[in-house]
């Protein structure tokens, strides 16, 4: 079972390669959309190889996946403030950072507008904190603010509205695990209840048919996945099962649904498996490539309007890497190097 093969693997596992995979996928998927004029010949990988969603949807899907999971684990592990301490230090340093690079850097350096007129208005302002309101869409328009004619040209940095989306599902999650050690109700069940009726409302009502509430099934699926995982066979034999009932599906109404199950279990049994050694200086980047692919991707297709999406993303992927790199070592290391100080403070006063 999944929970026996965790306990004996303990964090030799996969996660970083397969966040690290699903961040590039995302920058791939992108850049069909994102490039200067639309291929019409060119075609996505994920839809080449049969898949009913697009790479950069199933990158985005396994990220909520893989989040869903881990972050169950984490809020079953750790009191209400360690948890949110950890939320907030791994996921607002470098999107406030990313932010006010859009706002303050980019922005006037694109912008068509006068540098006084542009600064003048209060979209660039609401562009900085609109995100950090988690209950509220974001905004993603600068004024004056174009890189291309198509239909993306003018959203800046378009692929943070998932990230409130994120922290919503924290909150969701803090609340069902409150539930839980508070009426001394099991965690599987109170996931599975929350599953159910997301699924419902996905299958049946058409104003939660599509994204982004798609992907509030899959947070739900890890979490479920994660609080199950005592009863969850970790086995090749039904890993082909997944994939033999998503090749039966195909065409049919169920395909997406028996893809997504596929994409779940697949991301997880994979997790489990025998460690893919990476080289030791390879850190996790995965966020800071989202937080930037989507512009650099933007700033390249605007200066390139002869490069198709294959160009594109041969020029985006090792940017988007440097710049996760960056973000790694500049930001997102050290805000989590805070929480470590942080609990080492507590714990000496504890001890005092």
């Amino acid at each position: 079972m999944f929970g026996d093969v965790m306990k004996g693997r303990g964090r030799d596992n996969n996660f970083l390669i397969i966040r690290l995979l699903a961040a590039t996928a995302v920058v791939v998927g992108h850049s069909f959309a994102l490039s200067y004029l639309e291929c019409l010949s060119c075609a996505d990988p994920a839809l080449l190889l049969g898949m009913p969603v697009p790479v950069h949807s199933l990158g985005v899907e396994v990220f909520f996946m893989v989040s869903g999971f881990l972050i169950t684990a984490s809020g079953e592990r750790n009191g209400a403030r360690d948890f949110y301490l950890a939320r907030a230090l791994r996921i607002l340093p470098g999107l406030l950072v990313c932010l006010l690079l859009m706002a303050f850097v980019l922005g006037p350096v694109v912008t068509s507008l006068p540098l006084a007129e542009y600064f003048s208005k209060g979209q660039v302002y609401k562009y900085v904190y609109s995100p950090l309101l988690i209950f509220k869409d974001a905004q993603f328009v600068l004024p004056g603010v174009s890189f291309t004619p198509r239909f993306h040209g003018v959203s800046v940095n378009g692929s943070l509205w998932t990230i409130p989306l994120e922290m919503r599902m924290y909150l969701v999650l803090g609340v069902l695990v409150l539930v839980a050690r508070v009426c001394r109700w099991p965690m599987a069940g109170l996931t599975l209840a929350a599953l159910v009726i997301a699924l419902g409302l996905h299958t049946l009502h058409p104003a939660y048919g599509e994204y982004p509430f798609k992907l509030v099934v899959c947070f739900l699926a890890g979490s479920a996945f994660y609080s199950c995982r005592a009863v969850i066979p970790h086995g090749w034999w039904l890993l082909l099962a997944c994939a033999g009932l998503f090749l039966l599906s195909k065409g049919g109404r169920f395909e997406v649904f028996t893809c997504a199950i596929l994409t779940l279990y697949g991301t997880l049994y994979f997790a489990y498996c025998p460690q893919v050694k990476l080289p030791s200086l390879v850190q996790d980047y995965s966020y800071g490539i989202y937080l930037y692919a989507f512009p650099i991707q933007q700033v390249l297709a605007g200066a390139m309007p002869w490069a198709g999406p294959y160009w594109l993303m041969l020029a985006a992927v090792p940017a988007s890497w440097f710049a996760g790199y960056v973000s790694w070592e500049l930001v997102e290391k050290p805000a989590l190097a805070m929480r470590k100080r942080f609990s080492q403070a507590v714990s000496r006063e504890q001890l005092a």
